[in-house]
């Protein structure tokens, strides 16, 4: 048997040579069985060298006499599943994965029993008997991979029945979480370590698809300590992805206009959960029907339905947390649109890249607001200046181990702003926070194809109305003024609408320019520039309740 594995080993590192025409099946899985046992179980009729390299540093461990400890850092949609799943059915052991989230459990679960690959699943709220079973199943062998989280790998009725167990992969997905979670408010991913220390694995993999030098360094240094790994890594880039910027004064407003132009399905990501309710009924109270919310603060039946509602969908709209942003595999997903800032380029990345998991173009844009002050210009425009600026400022955190993770948080999110900041190609930014650099022209972002915006919508129409008035109105008829069709536009016709005389002069020069907007958004626009300084009141001399267009309003940039 071992001199099975180490042949299987060696065809997993091999590229397999053309068949022949005349050549048997028995021939072609006698050539490459691995091959084969991709193709006829997990439907992959071609396996990419690197994909290879993952399988065969899994197979290792057979025959390794010290255990194998591997990172793999693969783009989303280049295939990590497979690359323990596939080894997963040869190895002498059970293999554990490690999901940060019960939809990617959940996801997995059904991706596997789809392929006639039975799976336990240990979660949080089952009954002891329900779990054993489970345990008996991978003892036996007639269960080969085990689907858990870290808080029930870790706690105490798990790990007594794990250890029961002569686990021969430990394999934790999304391993970006070690760091970005783990740090904050998912202890348990700490103590990942501990357990690989107490299991004693023969082989440990750690997989993302998004992973800087500095969290690639943090995953290494909590799960395997001082005894080293291997990396295999792949290009971070998706050029089927189109990357672009939005600056805005009002995201709500921006929100509406993109989710009526970008191919669905889509997913707008918003980082808290009353956010993502509130923009699913904001979006419902607009006319769009086909939308719901998700967050890790669902009930399992809640999850589940969502889940399989739009996974079936071709033009839902999904609003989200990051509780949807990992590892599940819906293909055909057109665009994601982030409506606020993620923590830093990783979880941006690993978001963006549930868009054109088919291969197929799609769309990753970001919605800038530009009031937020992180999110003001600066005069550098070189990508290479955001990493520089990452470096500096975690090589300033060295003080004790709670505060360098505190202030690499803070770092990795100050970073990923900067991307928000530059008019440089999006593309050429993104890899260059994550350590890489383009190494081919750009495959599509709005700066590199000349579509980048600016300007937020809105602030030349609020200059030009301002301009004309100067500390004519105040904020309450300016509102009014702005947001109302003038008299006599094609806006205000219709059965019984006043028109104007020909030659009659409108209200006020720029009356009806934001006519499109909502009201609630033109004021929340005014009261924005009136903080900015883009606004200013008059003096007594003017009337101090009119507003005019401040000097600083003219040098404003978003």
């Amino acid at each position: 048997m071992d001199k099975t594995r180490a042949k299987l080993r060696q065809f997993a590192i091999s590229e397999p040579r053309p068949a022949c025409m005349d050549e048997t099946p028995a021939a072609t899985a006698m050539e490459d069985p691995i091959a084969v046992l991709a193709k006829e179980r997990f439907g992959i009729e071609y396996l990419f060298p690197l994909q290879r390299m993952a399988i065969a540093g899994v197979l290792d461990g057979a025959e390794s006499e010290e255990p194998v400890r591997q990172m793999v850092f693969f783009p989303t949609g280049f295939g990590k599943s497979l690359c323990f799943q596939l080894p997963a059915l040869l190895a002498p052991g059970p293999s554990l994965v490690v999901y940060p989230l019960l939809a990617l459990m959940n996801d997995q679960r059904r991706s596997l029993e789809k392929r006639g690959i039975p799976c336990a699943v240990f979660r949080g709220g089952m009954e002891n008997a329900e779990r054993e079973r489970g345990i008996r199943a991978l003892r036996e062998g007639s269960i080969k991979i085990a689907i858990t989280n870290p808080e029930c790998l870790c706690s105490p009725g798990l790990a007594r029945l794990v250890d029961t167990l002569e686990v021969f992969h430990l394999a934790i997905d999304e391993a970006h979480c070690v760091s970005e979670w783990g740090e904050s408010f998912r202890p348990a991913y700490l103590k990942l370590g501990e357990c690989i220390r107490r299991i004693k694995p023969r082989v440990v993999s750690a997989f993302t698809a998004t992973a800087s030098p500095q969290v690639g360094e943090a995953i290494a240094r909590y799960l395997f300590g001082d005894s080293g790994c291997s990396l295999i890594t792949a290009d971070m880039d998706k050029p089927n992805i189109r990357y672009s910027i939005e600056p805005s004064v009002s995201p709500r407003h921006s929100l509406i206009k993109l989710v009526n132009v970008l191919p669905r399905p889509l997913i707008v990501f918003d980082r808290s959960r009353p956010g993502v309710r509130l923009l699913c009924e904001f979006l419902r109270a607009r006319g769009i029907q086909e939308v719901k919310f998700y967050h890790a603060g669902l009930s399992r039946e809640e999850k589940e339905a969502v889940e399989d509602w739009f996974m079936k969908s071709e033009n839902g709209i999904l609003v989200s947390t990051c509780a949807y942003g990992m590892g599940v595999d819906k293909k055909d997903i057109r665009s994601v649109l982030h409506y606020s800032a993620p923590p830093s380029v990783e979880a941006y990345i690993q978001e963006s890249g549930r868009a054109g998991r088919d291969g197929r173009i799609a769309q990753a844009v970001l919605i800038k607001d530009v009031w937020r002050e992180e999110f003001r210009p600066k005069s550098s425009t070189a990508p290479q200046g955001q990493a520089r600026a990452v470096q500096d400022t975690l090589a300033a955190c060295r003080i004790d181990a709670s505060s360098r993770a505190v202030q690499a948080r803070q770092a990795r999110k100050k970073a990923f702003l900067e991307y928000g900041k530059t008019m440089a190609c999006r593309r050429a930014s993104l890899l260059s926070l994550m350590g890489g650099e383009l190494a081919s022209p750009c495959s599509g972002c709005d700066v590199c194809d000349g579509s980048a915006v600016a300007e937020a919508e809105g602030l030349a129409e609020l200059r030009r109305f301002f301009a004309a008035n100067r500390f004519r109105f105040g904020k309450a008829q300016s509102l009014r003024l702005l947001s109302e069709p003038a008299p006599g536009s094609a806006a205000m016709a219709g059965p019984g609408a006043s028109r104007r005389s020909p030659g009659e002069p409108p209200a006020c020069p720029g009356a009806g320019l934001l006519s499109a907007w909502e009201k609630e958004e033109v004021e929340a626009l005014l009261a924005g520039a009136l903080a900015k300084g883009i606004l200013q009141q008059g003096s007594w001399l003017h009337g101090r309740k009119r507003l005019g267009l401040a000097r600083s309003g003219r040098r404003f940039h978003s």
